[in-house]
């Protein structure tokens, strides 16, 4: 019997999108806008600042700020245990039993609902090997400790240890000879900020709250979100022309306008 898996972070996805801030729906608004800074003609060439025209060799800035589910909802989220307490604390309109049935082309009742693989200790297995010689044999070869594992509903945050012991185990490394091989065990888990503060650049500092580096100088991040042609690049703080041209002979691209101009 083939079991279907039914997940819900569709649903979910769609009832926090009114969340997302207005700096994430201006960025939205400038890529669309974007695609309109320049004039095609009939065929196919672009029109530049000056009048003239060349044929399109672009290249787009591909750090476009994309929107994001809150972190701190992402939080609240990670501590979500089952299906029926997401839509308790997060869709308590919904009708968690008419949500819940699925049906299969014969009409049987085949729903599984998976169990959260949330952040917390689990067995894992681990080499107890140190040594990559093959004419080497190790007894045993591997075993299990308790690890961190499982997800937290992000890309900025990761299940990480928060306590560590070491185990130390007798291990075999060559005959009638022993060696010590030391393994960490993980004692408590927490989802945490998968970028640290050492990650930053100089030019950035690092925000606890929303998990990354930001850039020192936001004010010229400000200045540049009211240039239509141009877009903050936040891997290198700086403000970036939206689309970048080959020009003709004679023309060179200027990176203040955004606009190819007399050499």
């Amino acid at each position: 019997m083939y079991y279907t898996y039914i997940l819900y972070w569709l649903l979910l996805l769609i009832t926090i999108t009114a969340t997302f801030d207005k700096k994430y729906q201006f960025k939205l608004f400038k890529d669309s806008y974007s695609k309109n800074i320049h004039d095609i003609n009939e065929h196919g060439t672009e029109r530049l600042c000056d009048g003239r025209t060349i044929e399109s060799n672009s290249h787009q800035i591909k750090n476009y700020s994309k929107p994001k589910i809150p972190l701190d909802i992402i939080m609240k989220l990670n501590q979500v245990k089952s299906v029926s307490e997401l839509f308790w604390k997060f869709m308590p309109h919904v009708d968690i039993h008419e949500i819940l049935i699925y049906e299969t082309n014969d009409g049987q009742n085949s729903t599984i609902i998976p169990k959260a693989a949330t952040c917390t200790i689990e067995n894992q297995t681990v080499s107890l090997r140190d040594d990559d010689n093959p004419s080497l044999y190790y007894s045993p070869p591997c075993t299990r400790v308790k690890r961190c594992g499982g997800c937290c509903g992000s890309s900025l945050v990761s299940c990480q240890p928060t306590e560590v012991t070491v185990l130390q185990y007798n291990e075999t490394f060559t005959f009638k000879e022993k060696r010590i091989i030391t393994v960490e065990q993980h004692v408590k888990c927490k989802c945490d900020c998968f970028v640290k503060e050492k990650d930053c650049k100089p030019s950035q500092m690092y925000s606890t709250r929303e998990c990354r580096c930001v850039c020192n100088n936001s004010e010229e991040e400000h200045k540049c979100d009211e240039q239509e042609k141009k877009i903050w690049d936040s891997d290198t703080c700086s403000c970036q022309c939206i689309e970048e041209q080959e020009c003709t002979t004679g023309y060179k691209f200027n990176y203040d306008t955004c606009c190819c101009e007399l050499a």
